[in-house]
């Protein structure tokens, strides 16, 4: 083979030469790097958005959760235990008895504590929310009053042992129940080894509103056709009063057969708080978000919660996470100012900032006697959570077109200062809403 086709071959089988090399490697780590630069900005943006929707489908959670309960208010109970004229009293009496029992002696449709949850979110203080913390009594359990079969002494606490018909409409459907002792037990006692109210009907159409046992509520013995279902009530402070006691002005006649109805009451307490160590109830929550990386027990996260309250007045250990990083919870009213049998009834609505106007319409009934939450037609809140990463470096208000309102913050500082140009502030999600209260609208006491 000559030289010449030798040098050929050489020249078409060489490769890239040391330079070219280089040039190659270091224009495709440029194309990597604007690669990674892309996907990092995407992925980051992907997060982000993650965690707005996961915020907003939770506030909206809640907000249907908050507006179901707050229909029911009222819901077959009192409007106003101070001052309903249908509560079955001894003659001459302007009070009825409550004993020891305060949630009893409180209860109303609605009762506002006005920025009462703010002393447990000083954070939310610092970046100008106020959130008010607020309870509601009625039958949230159930759907049904009960007749009564008779009554008797008795029951697992020596009280008042109410027999319940085994044919009426609503038994029939408690006892189509998978577990129908446990279902009735669970109407009338929400939460296990705590008194709840229950009211009794009589056929004046007077009610009683009485404690349940502490052990076992009610429940139901046998199956089918020979079972027994029954509701037993602690009167050993609040008596069963009788037609004798009140001067027949209600009250129940001779065993009250099929002349009486039962039907559970409980008081449910909205607030916003952090979890707390101290209670038992908080414990799955802060095991669960310390599991997943959260920051539990953290005086700077708050949680929407609703709980029952007791017959005593005292809030159970048995508390529902609604939202989690929840910040603020406002309530207006509005309400029927008009005095009754009027022609003109006029409809006042009260702002979310006026604080002391909706205290005054739904305060404490025991400790303000001219306050009237059984005259409140409709109830307007505001539920504002954030995001739960702090991804902003600048604050936010958002004006609001109405001169009742002031400017509403659309980003909330987690740090204890924040300033602006410092990374620190969460996105804030917020919902309006009005939701009207049937059950209130037919009292005019």
């Amino acid at each position: 083979m000559s030289t010449l086709m030798i040098a050929k071959r050489r020249r078409r089988a060489r490769g890239f030469t040391l330079v070219e090399l280089m040039v190659s490697l270091i224009a495709g780590l440029f194309v990597a790097l604007a690669v990674v630069g892309l996907s990092t900005q995407a992925t980051a943006t992907f997060h982000e958005e993650a965690r707005t929707a996961n915020s907003e489908m939770s506030l909206r959670t809640a907000v249907e959760r908050l507006r179901a309960d707050l229909q029911r208010a009222g819901y077959m109970s009192s409007g106003n235990f101070q001052r309903d004229p249908m509560i079955a009293m001894a003659p001459g009496a302007t009070k009825p008895i409550a004993g020891t029992y305060n949630s009893l002696y409180k209860l109303a449709g609605i009762h506002l504590l006005s920025e009462g949850s703010l002393a447990l979110t000083p954070l939310s203080g610092n970046n100008g929310f106020k959130p008010d913390m607020i309870d509601l009594s009625g039958n949230f359990t159930t759907t049904d009053d009960y007749v009564v079969r008779f009554t008797a002494p008795g029951g697992s606490c020596g009280g008042t042992r109410l027999t319940l018909s085994a044919d009426s409409p609503a038994m029939w459907r408690m006892l189509a129940q998978s577990n129908p002792d446990a279902s009735l037990e669970a109407a009338f006692q929400p939460v296990s080894g705590s008194q709840f109210l229950a009211r009794v009907t009589d056929d004046t159409g007077h009610f009683q509103y009485l404690p349940t046992c502490a052990g076992k509520a009610a429940g139901v013995t046998g199956s089918g056709i020979t079972a027994t279902a029954f509701v037993d009530l602690d009167t050993s402070t609040l008596p069963l009063l009788t037609a004798q006691d009140t001067g027949t002005n209600g009250g129940v006649t001779g065993l009250g057969v099929g002349r009486l109805r039962v039907n559970p009451v409980q008081t449910i307490r909205w607030q916003v708080r952090p979890l707390n160590s101290a209670n038992s109830g908080d414990g799955p929550y802060m095991a669960l978000s310390t599991s997943s990386g959260g920051d539990a027990g953290t005086t700077d996260k708050y949680e929407l919660f609703r709980t029952f309250v007791d017959a005593t007045g005292t809030v159970t250990q048995q508390p529902e996470l609604v939202a989690e990083y929840a910040v603020d919870l406002k309530f207006g009213f509005g309400a029927d100012t008009g005095l009754a049998g009027a022609a003109n009834r006029p409809l006042t609505v009260y702002a979310l900032s006026a604080d002391t106007q909706n205290q005054a319409l739904a305060d404490d009934v025991v400790t303000n006697a001219v306050t009237a939450p059984q005259r409140i037609r409709s109830v307007h809140f505001r539920l504002s959570t954030r995001s739960a990463v702090a991804d902003r470096a600048e604050p936010y208000s958002m004006p609001i077109p109405n001169a009742k309102e002031v400017a509403y913050p659309t980003r909330y500082c987690v740090l204890q200062t924040c300033t602006p140009g410092q990374t620190g502030w969460a996105r804030i999600r917020s919902i309006t809403s009005e939701v009207s209260t049937p059950n209130l609208a037919k009292y005019f006491y």
